[in-house]
């Protein structure tokens, strides 16, 4: 056995110990900003947990049995403390992916603290007195982002540790400052054109306003451009609406009521037992003590009181004034309809998401399940997206993927990390003169969170250029011959749809996706589309570099594209008239 260790458990330095051999509990201590002070210590990093495609595939249906066992609790709990007697359909639609993703995130660091315990010898870890600090969050949108942060994690697995082995714990005793809880920064700063565009839909959605009725079709955030949703409210013999996402009013945490919202944790042990301990401390107040005062912002919305049915493919999720109030639709009998959002189709566990069994219908970009409410339509990303011609000298254009939110049951920073080496290793394959003409996409998001992309790249490809996530997308692919994806995206989806020049490579294969869509993928496998590792994806497009069009154009390619698209990535001719008959047949 490895010599005794003491546990770090997240990044906040101000828990480390620097005399002694450490245990980092995850990849995620370790950041590359301060590589010059974690390099130096006599560390190891902790087993990653649930890495593994059948653990994976074992965790999702366990954890799936979880929520479900827990939303029957919190509809019993939550009627009686709001004084309520809303449907288990009702509570689903307000905070089913708020428990979805806790639950998650609980049991990802419950089996990782669990797992370091069993395995290595641990001499003692410094937590943040919870006391000091509080876990709670105002709303799903806090609560994700509370998630990536060093001291509510650090408290978070205190609670763990405290309830799987309480012995050789320090509690930090330095001053939190004005830190007592996770608190979400805007980041978001919308350019000038986005501000201008906001303006004039908000102008123009006041104008249409004066000309609403009580049952007006309600159609909010479709992922269909701003035009075609205009056509789609003509169609429907109705005057274009532009709702917009409302601002939600917060209440902070009253720990008076919360002493009075409890589960029944003696009938269970184990990580059922503590998910019920630690719910009613990190339940968003938007849910316990705001929601009465959220009920009271929704009645004021100036939204229709007997919609004819609701459409939206995104505030499903974390919009939570939209949620409440599309709930108390339903129950009152207004079909729920829900588009396709992104490239989720194939992946392992989709169907467990609320989304799903809450709708009505569920719109999806072309495919089929078992699930009655599946209904085939077309992908909405591309419409009035005309098929460009490639660029037959421009450069390639690699699209990344940011580092993970931590809410999966996996050890998400460490599969990353793997990741960003199989990135590295394209570059390495490609031949010096292509090196030089291509683009590296940071995804628009990578500056949320602390995996310092750029530094990376510039450290490792100094030549290779760097796009920031600034420019348009649609911009870069019109400089480039070739468009390369090293994740399963939605971007994969509108490129081929688009039948722009498209390669794919990423880790783990097929291990992701459902068995009814392996034949799809392995379609794209056959064609040189899909490739299973960076050195393969760097070998074909050396092979076809000077005629990248040629290889594109070729039937066993056109054809791989050509039924892949019609099963996920749908074009249709008359879109706004194949939606409109599928929201208006009920």
């Amino acid at each position: 056995m490895d010599k005794e260790r003491y546990l770090i458990t997240t990044a906040d330095e101000r828990t480390w110990k620097f005399d002694r051999p450490v245990l980092f509990l995850t990849d995620n201590c370790c950041r590359y900003a301060r590589k010059n002070i974690w390099s130096n210590m006599d560390a190891v990093v902790s087993k990653p947990y649930g890495v593994l495609a059948a653990q994976k595939n074992d965790d999702l249906a366990y954890i799936h049995t979880v929520v479900n066992q827990l939303l029957i609790e919190l509809v019993e709990q939550l009627n009686k403390h709001h004084g309520t007697n809303h449907s288990s359909r009702y509570w689903s639609i307000v905070l089913g992916h708020w428990l979805l993703n806790y639950v998650k995130v609980a049991y990802n660091r419950y089996r990782t603290v669990q797992q370091a315990l069993k395995i290595y010898s641990i001499n003692g870890t410094m937590v943040i007195d919870a006391n000091c600090y509080d876990l709670t969050t105002r709303d799903l949108s806090e609560f994700l982002g509370a998630c990536n942060d060093s001291a509510w994690n650090n408290v978070f697995y205190s609670k763990i540790i405290y309830f799987l082995d309480g012995s050789n714990i320090e509690c930090y005793a330095g001053s939190l400052g004005d830190e007592v809880r996770f608190s979400m920064k805007n980041t978001d700063f919308p350019s000038w054109k986005s501000n201008l565009k906001n303006y004039a839909l908000n102008r123009l959605g006041k104008f249409f306003s004066m000309f609403g009725k009580e049952d007006d079709v309600f159609i909010i955030n479709t992922y269909m451009p701003i035009l075609y949703e205009i056509k789609l409210y003509l169609s429907l013999g109705q005057s274009p609406k532009f709702w917009r996402r409302q601002q939600l009013d917060i209440k902070e945490k009253d720990s008076i009521v919360r002493k009075k919202f409890s589960l029944n944790t003696e009938s269970h042990l184990g990580f059922e037992c503590f998910a019920r301990s630690i719910l009613p401390e990190v339940i968003p107040t938007c849910y316990l003590e705001g929601y009465n005062k959220l009920v009271e912002q929704v009645e004021s919305l100036p939204w229709p009181s007997s919609p004819k049915f609701i459409f939206t493919s995104n505030n499903f999720y974390s919009d939570e004034l939209f949620k409440v109030w599309a709930g108390s639709k339903v129950e009152s009998g207004t079909p729920y309809y829900v588009g396709q959002h992104g490239n989720c189709q194939a992946y392992r566990g989709h169907s467990f998401w609320p989304e799903y069994h809450n709708s009505d219908k569920f719109f999806s970009w072309g495919w089929t399940s078992n699930n009655h409410r599946i209904v085939p339509a077309f992908i909405f990303k591309t419409l009035g997206r005309k098929n460009k011609k490639i660029d037959h000298k421009g450069g390639i254009l690699l699209i990344e993927l940011h580092s993970p939110s931590w809410s999966s049951p996996e050890d998400s920073e460490y599969e990353y990390g793997i990741y960003q080496d199989e990135q590295f290793n394209f570059v390495d394959a490609l031949p010096e003169n292509i090196q030089k003409e291509l683009t590296v996409r940071l995804h628009s998001a990578h500056y949320n969170y602390h995996w310092s992309d750029e530094k990376r790249w510039l450290d490792r490809h100094p030549q290779v250029k760097i796009e920031i996530g600034a420019m348009s997308i649609e911009k870069l692919i019109s400089r480039s011959r070739l468009i390369v994806h090293s994740y399963d995206s939605t971007g994969i989806l509108e490129t081929l749809a688009l039948n722009i020049p498209t390669m794919c490579f990423w880790q783990g294969g097929l291990d992701h996706l459902l068995p009814d869509a392996k034949p799809y993928y392995e379609l794209l496998r056959s064609a040189k589309i899909l490739v299973d590792t960076p050195e393969q994806a760097a070998e074909m497009i050396a092979m076809h570099w000077d005629n990248i069009s040629k290889w594109w154009e070729s039937e066993k390619v056109q054809n791989a594209r050509t039924v892949f698209c019609e099963q996920y990535a749908r074009l249709d001719d008359e879109p706004i008239k194949t939606l409109r008959k599928l929201l208006v047949e009920g």
